[in-house]
């Protein structure tokens, strides 16, 4: 009887994980010193993988191509190389990512919502 009640609890949490959707947008507010940043991510996912862009439209800056893009055990990263950006978070069950974006050896934290 364990044996079974262990396999449906395996197969329910493996439902569970493949049911995490991070294709959209994703936004958030980056609170840098002395103001704060709206961000939108659009992430796209197709046959090849993930594809993103980032906007910033307080600084009108928009489509801004990640140079990579991965989403792994609930752990999105995706990474803008000609702005040394990097960001990793983990997407919980609310659907609230939560991480650090780096830039430029400054680390803050930047929570992303749909």
């Amino acid at each position: 009887m364990k044996k079974i009640s262990f396999l449906f609890l395996f197969f329910f949490a493996a439902l569970n994980m493949s049911a995490q959707d991070i294709n959209g947008d994703w936004k958030g507010v980056l609170k840098v010193p002395g103001a704060e940043l709206n961000l939108v991510l659009h992430i796209t996912k197709s046959e090849k993988g993930l594809t993103a862009t980032l906007d910033s439209p307080d600084q009108k800056a928009f489509g801004i191509p990640a140079t990579s893009a991965s989403f792994e055990n609930s752990t999105l990263k995706f990474a803008v190389s000609s702005l040394t950006i990097e960001y990793e978070g983990v997407l919980d069950k609310n659907q609230i990512i939560t991480g650090t974006f780096k830039q430029m050896g400054q680390a803050i934290p930047l929570i992303l919502k749909r």
